[in-house]
């Protein structure tokens, strides 16, 4: 199969993940949905770890690099998702998350000593547009949202371009993306369960009951397999065919908010327009950086 057709898979299978999280989420919160996802994904990568991936690269030391990606990525970022799931919908959380590779291009600007071109420029201010046109819904709208709420997905978005230079320096010397997934998710995951310990609210944070588990289960093999469609059309094509397929997946995220979450949040015009901006910044930047 083409690498078009996995990096597609992908967009879709994140769209799908944030979908069922959604609907878990009401049943729940968004720290038992990053625990449980973490904790599938680590059953799933470190199974293909152990198939695929030489296990003696655990030695290397650059490994220590996705060990402390794992502190903010994705535990944090996953959380900062869900919770911007959680207050603004997938249908507008979706957009604002796709705004990463706009934070790795700055990132990689300013760590890496890229230049900032004209298309990362336009970029920016399409962007910017189109979560202005998110943010602000009128008066009359059936959901006011708050500046804080915009926060969540943006700092996820934010944190996420960070990760990725990151991620370019351990991979380098430990290109074995399974592994590194693995060491990534499992730090994430120690930290995720200390603070929820430190909290001393177990009972009342830790929410995993029979309404929220089949969603939290099958968002977390939806995901896992998302990270696998990724890894195959990496391996398969270039970079610059691959990300911008993968990046739409906010579009999967409206159709299927309209199609399935008709009872939890309701998709605009508005919307969709700020979606189509946010959209048209990240495959700006993917094609042209």
């Amino acid at each position: 199969m083409p690498a078009e057709f996995f990096a597609l898979a992908n967009a879709f299978l994140f769209a799908l993940h944030n979908m069922l999280t959604k609907k878990g989420l009401r049943y729940s919160n968004p720290a038992t949905a990053v625990i449980t996802s973490l904790c599938i994904n680590m059953v799933f990568l470190w199974t293909a770890s152990i198939l695929f991936v030489p296990l003696e690269s655990l030695t290397n030391s650059a490994i220590l690099i996705f060990a402390a990606v794992g502190l903010f990525q994705p535990g944090l970022t996953r959380f900062l998702t869900y919770k911007g799931i959680e207050t603004l919908g997938v249908a507008i959380t979706d957009p604002i998350r796709a705004s990463t590779p706009l934070f790795s291009a700055f990132f990689a600007i300013l760590l890496l000593g890229e230049q900032m071109t004209p298309p990362i420029f336009f970029a920016t201010l399409l962007i910017i547009i189109g979560i202005t046109l998110l943010s602000h819904r009128g008066e009359g709208s059936v959901q006011q949202i708050r500046l804080l709420d915009i926060f969540y997905p943006l700092l996820a978005s934010l944190l996420g371009g960070f990760s990725q230079v990151l991620r370019k320096f351990g991979m380098a010397a430990v290109p074995h993306p399974f592994l590194a997934a693995a060491v990534t998710a499992s730090s994430s995951f120690i930290v995720s369960v200390l603070l929820l310990l430190i909290s001393g609210r177990r009972k009342t944070t830790f929410r995993l009951n029979r309404g929220c588990l089949p969603f939290y289960l099958a968002a977390g093999v939806v995901v896992s397999l998302g990270m696998v469609s990724i890894y195959y059309a990496l391996d398969l094509g270039k970079v610059t065919v691959v990300i911008p397929i993968s990046s739409t997946g906010p579009l999967f995220a409206l159709t299927l908010s309209a199609l399935f979450l008709r009872d939890v949040e309701r998709v605009t015009l508005k919307i969709v327009m700020g979606a189509c901006l946010i959209i048209s910044g990240v495959l700006l930047i993917s094609l042209w950086k």
